[in-house]
């Protein structure tokens, strides 16, 4: 079945508008394609963040005396947000490699 049989018959089984999720699952091609998709991009947001909290961190680091670096606020939000942009990318390579095994 094509996506345009597809998407005619979402539409002829709902009265109003179909739910967006099960239109955005039509339009990408089935449930394995769109989280396949929607995981990818995950991952590509948090890497990016991530390497734009470990860039900000450093040109703060820079400006920064050593001895002003442990009471920064700024500072440490930012590592916060390093750390946790990277482990949620760990973790969400690490379910892609389990899955592909």
């Amino acid at each position: 079945m094509d996506q345009a049989a597809r998407l005619d018959s979402l539409h002829r089984t709902h009265d109003a508008k179909p739910p967006k999720q099960e239109l955005r699952v039509t339009l990408l091609g089935g449930p394995g394609r769109a989280n396949a998709i929607k995981h990818a991009a995950t991952l590509r947001q948090h890497s990016t963040l991530a390497a734009e909290a470990r860039f900000a961190a450093a040109r703060r680091r820079g400006v920064l005396t050593a001895a002003a670096c442990r009471s920064d606020a700024w500072l440490t939000r930012l590592a916060a947000t390093l750390a946790h942009h990277r482990r949620a990318a760990v973790a969400l390579l690490d379910q892609r490699n389990a899955y592909s095994q």
